[in-house]
Order: structure tokens, then C-alpha cells, then sequence
């Protein structure tokens, strides 16, 4: 039984954003027995990467047999649920995931801030890049555990980009939309049924 879902949040963003919040109190309401857990990712992936894998460790030590977790992630969390959901053969949920960050983000280096904590400056370097790349999922071994959301008129990523990588997991494609998902919330229902 499904019993922890890790949240991923995206690139610059937090546990404060707008779909983590909604996904947390929705969860709350309709799916109590699932913990939802919303990390603050740091801006080194891997680093990022090692503070989720410690967090699913720790659970999983504490699990009863048949439990089970599984990721969601948005945009770069979206690329994060992928490798982890590798490393973990675990289910996850991708909503309009970056496939590449090394690739996109290439023309983004220099300062940065958190949406919601902008005080908290930092500098996006070739390094950061780097740690993406080697992060990134060549071969999926297991595309049958993940759902692609994507909404056509992303403003921010090419969903078609996502299209042809997770050509073989289970793809949801809407028109019209935005980067953000509209409707997220009316996806809930459809997504626990998959993680489930």
C-alpha cells in the first residue's frame, strides 16, 4: 500500500509553492493515509539528490512489508522523480517535467533567487550543470512506473521534448494549459489511482 509521497519541487521554488501547498492539503483531506513529504531542495542537484535519497532511506527502514513510496516532481522536480524513481524502482508522477536542465538552464547562469525566498541569492554555474548532466537518465529501465502530465502550451519547456523522451511511459497530453498545470487539482484523483 502506498504509504509516503516524496514532492519535488522546481527549479528556484520550494515546499512554499503553489502546487505543493494544494497537493499537501488536498492529500490531507482525501488520501490521509499517505504522508506527504515536501523537502526544501538544495541548489546543488546532487546535493539535492543524496538529501531525498537519505529521506526514502529512513522511511523505508521504517515501512511495513508492502509499503511502498513514490515521488512527484514538477519541472525540475519533474527530472529529479525520474532518476529517482530509477533508483528506487518506484512509481512517480512527472508534471510538465524539464528533460534536459543542463540544456536549458545553459543560458540562465549568473545570480539567482528562490520565488519565495528572495533574499536567499545564490549563483547558478557550470557546475550546477555539470551535476545535471550526470544526473541525467539515459536509458529508463522501468518507464511503466511514471506518468507524464504535460499541457501543450507550456511557456517554459517544449512538452514535445517530453513527448519523445518518456515516449514509453504513460503520457497525458492536454491542450491549451501552462508550465504551472492549470487544473492541477483536478488531477489528484487520476494520479493517486496510478501511484496507488
Amino acid at each position: 500500500m502506498l504509504k509516503h509521497i516524496v514532492y519535488l519541487h522546481g527549479f528556484n521554488s520550494s515546499p512554499k509553492s503553489t502546487k505543493a501547498q494544494q497537493f499537501v492539503r488536498l492529500l490531507g483531506q482525501s488520501y490521509a493515509h499517505v504522508t506527504v513529504h515536501v523537502p526544501h531542495l538544495s541548489a546543488w542537484p546532487r546535493q539535492a539528490m543524496e538529501q531525498v535519497s537519505d529521506l526514502v532511506r529512513v522511511l523505508q527502514q521504517e515501512q511495513e512489508p508492502g509499503d511502498k513510496i513514490a515521488f512527484v516532481g514538477s519541472s525540475l522536480g519533474g527530472f529529479y522523480a525520474t532518476w529517482l524513481a530509477q533508483q528506487f524502482a518506484a512509481k512517480a508522477v512527472l508534471i510538465n517535467p524539464a528533460v534536459w536542465p543542463h540544456r536549458l538552464l545553459q543560458d540562465a547562469l549568473g545570480p539567482q533567487y528562490n520565488y519565495h525566498q528572495p533574499e536567499h541569492e545564490y549563483e547558478l554555474t557550470a557546475e550546477h550543470l555539470a551535476q545535471w548532466r550526470t544526473l541525467a537518465v539515459t536509458s529508463i529501465k522501468q518507464p511503466q512506473n511514471l506518468l507524464v502530465l504535460l499541457q501543450m502550451a507550456d511557456e517554459t519547456l517544449d512538452y514535445k521534448q517530453a513527448v519523445q523522451y518518456y515516449a514509453d511511459s504513460h503520457l497525458d497530453i492536454a491542450q491549451g494549459g501552462s508550465h504551472a498545470y492549470d487544473d492541477f487539482p483536478q488531477r489528484i484523483p487520476q494520479m493517486m489511482a496510478f501511484l496507488g
